[in-house]
């Protein structure tokens, strides 16, 4: 599910408000948080690591909402902590929010059922997203999902060269292709395709049982370690986002993500962990 606004937002706002909001008296504080589907598995690792050293605080993961609609849950008081996979616009700066990177992870083409190929090149990309490509070298059928144009996935497939971002234009204009709404729903539409070949990331395949190959990118292999040494170019950046004010248990579990546990957790969930900026 992804909200951006409206009716979705405003019903998330009440559904925080009625099942969340912290009761009279209560001794626990309670921290709600939601975002980009591309983090949600690797935090559902982080989170016990959080309340075991943190017993006051109770974090209550909720559905995806998206980068974008998790900035504005934030904004609105519906959620307490958001994760993005894009850092905040001005104007969401301008909201009194704040963020901070936390991790990156390798972005990754990946493949489904019955694909042979184990690596993509950059122009076979190309012609694959304009349409030029139909079938793999084994004869099977390419099957090519794509996600909203102006999702985040999207917007940095575009960024990765002119040529990708010409050939995503035309891909977004034809007909009878698959368009996964979030995350989960991209790597369960490759899981379920034959021949399907779409984007993702190394965090989201090692946290999801989806039976998915990640591709090698121009001959390099997707790995945490190639990520790092610069060998693999493609890294997706992973953002917090609170307010500029944020409730102690945000602050609190910002930290964390600092320390070596959650390091740990990270990089196991195929995420490079990003330092935290030094303090003033």
């Amino acid at each position: 599910m992804t909200l951006g606004g409206g009716p979705g937002l405003r019903l998330l706002l009440a559904m925080g408000a009625l099942l969340f909001g912290p009761a009279p008296g209560a001794a626990r504080e309670l921290l709600r948080v939601s975002g980009t589907g591309t983090a949600l598995g690797t935090f559902r690792q982080l989170i016990p690591a959080f309340e075991r050293v943190n017993p006051g605080v109770t974090v209550k993961l909720l559905p995806s909402v998206g980068s974008s609609g998790a900035i504005q849950a934030v904004a609105e008081g519906a959620l307490d902590l958001g994760v993005s996979g894009r850092p905040l616009a001005p104007r969401e700066q301008a909201r009194g929010l704040v963020a901070m990177a936390y991790a990156r992870t390798p972005f990754v083409f990946a493949a489904g059922p019955r694909v042979s190929a184990t690596g993509l090149e950059a122009a076979q990309l190309v012609r694959i997203y304009r349409g030029e490509v139909t079938t793999w070298p084994d004869g099977e059928r390419v099957r090519l999902v794509l996600r909203p144009r102006t999702d985040v996935d999207t917007v940095f497939i575009r960024a990765i060269s002119p040529e990708l971002d010409a050939a995503m234009e035309v891909a977004l204009g034809r007909e009878g292709l698959v368009l996964a709404a979030t995350n989960q729903d991209c790597n369960e539409a490759l899981a379920r395709t034959p021949g399907s070949v779409g984007p993702t990331t190394l965090s989201q395949l090692l946290t999801e049982s989806h039976s998915l190959r990640p591709l090698d990118w121009n001959g390099v292999t997707p790995t945490i370690v190639n990520l790092t040494s610069g060998a693999y170019p493609l890294g997706k950046t992973l953002w917090v986002v609170s307010r500029s004010v944020p409730p102690a248990a945000v602050t609190r579990f910002i930290a964390f993500l600092g320390s070596q546990e959650a390091n740990r957790i990270l990089e196991r969930t195929g995420n490079l962990p990003v330092p935290p900026p030094p303090r003033p």
